[in-house]
């Protein structure tokens, strides 16, 4: 059976080939350093997991006709054996968000696709995925190191809502947040505390001035953020995050190629859209609803400017495309 993917199929396939190509340059060096003998089985799976997702999806891709993306490799963009950036503790906090993406993205990509041979392969990737997101999360709550749970009172009796002041928020007195929002707040949260430290990391490390700024004002954006959602969930009565700025070194010597660091950092920007489009989507507060429109927006401009950033310096690598109509 000829292999012929739809746009969409072949584009994702072409995104998480070099999604985990550059995540194997991260687990790379996280592994040559790690010391916690929990943490060096959950970056041995995640090696596992990122180079099957590699291999198949590239086997997959050039069965279509498609040649190879240039993407990234273990001898180009990676250095393993300069000092280290980050505790252990770190790495393990890095993983569980980055697995939670994971598990959102190949979840949404599974939906969206038909072709009997490309399906299973997103399949297996979400199956992975999830083993792994499951590894990670029972190693976090053993360490100790689990953010503190939310509850909310049992619901005796279903009721409906009576009065237009459920959505409102700006002014006067707001309604208690509901679950739904609850969740949205403390992953939002999760997702800018892991941009703020990833950003510092990157400026602190990043040879090209131009990327150094880039960088830097990711790391203040995301520390903005991180301010107002911690004053939000107080004002809540929400758990304050912690952070993790203690558990980052002095090294200023890159392990990384300037190009995956920048890649690394535009990808975090897309994943901050996306989830904050799925809490727009779902979150009623009006107040709730503007916050998130004005981070989408926010982030939009950076993500650009990062874009512009890469072709300046010719590090954008171009996806699948329509055919021309000339």
């Amino acid at each position: 059976m000829e292999l012929k993917p739809t746009a969409g199929e072949i584009s994702n396939l072409w995104q998480f080939i070099i999604a985990n190509q550059a995540h194997l340059c991260l687990l790379t060096y996280w592994d040559f350093h790690a010391e916690d003998e929990d943490l060096k089985k959950i970056l041995d799976q995640s090696k596992k997991t990122a180079t099957k997702i590699v291999e198949d999806g590239l086997a997959l891709y050039t069965k279509a006709g498609f040649t190879p993306p240039i993407g990234f490799n273990l001898n180009s963009d990676v250095s393993p054996e300069v000092p280290r950036l980050m505790s252990d503790k770190l790495i393990l906090f890095i993983l569980h968000v980055l697995s939670e993406y994971g598990i959102y993205g190949y979840g949404l990509t599974l939906g969206k696709t038909d072709h009997p041979e490309v399906l299973p392969f997103f399949e297996t990737c979400l199956k992975n995925s999830t083993e792994l997101y499951r590894m990670i999360t029972e190693t976090v709550h053993k360490k100790g190191y689990g953010h503190q749970p939310v509850y909310i009172p049992e619901l005796k009796q279903p009721e409906m809502i009576e009065h237009h002041s459920f959505v409102s928020g700006w002014w006067g007195d707001q309604r208690q947040l509901t679950g739904i929002e609850i969740d949205n707040l403390i992953f939002s949260l999760r997702g800018v505390v892991l941009a703020k430290t990833m950003f510092m990391i990157f400026s602190q490390i990043a040879k090209d001035p131009k990327v150094q700024k880039y960088c830097r004002r990711g790391k203040n954006i995301a520390g903005k953020r991180v301010e107002r959602f911690q004053s939000f969930n107080t004002a809540e009565n929400l758990p304050f995050l912690a952070t993790f700025e203690s558990e980052i070194t002095g090294s200023t010597i890159s392990p990384f190629s300037d190009r995956l660091i920048m890649f690394e950092a535009l990808s975090l920007a897309q994943i901050a859209i996306a989830r904050y489009g799925n809490a727009l989507s779902f979150v009623v507060r009006r107040d709730l609803s503007s916050l998130f429109g004005f981070l989408i927006v926010e982030t939009g401009t950076f993500l650009d400017d990062g874009l512009n950033l890469m072709i300046e310096y010719k590090w954008l690598e171009q996806p699948p495309m329509a055919a021309s109509k000339n």
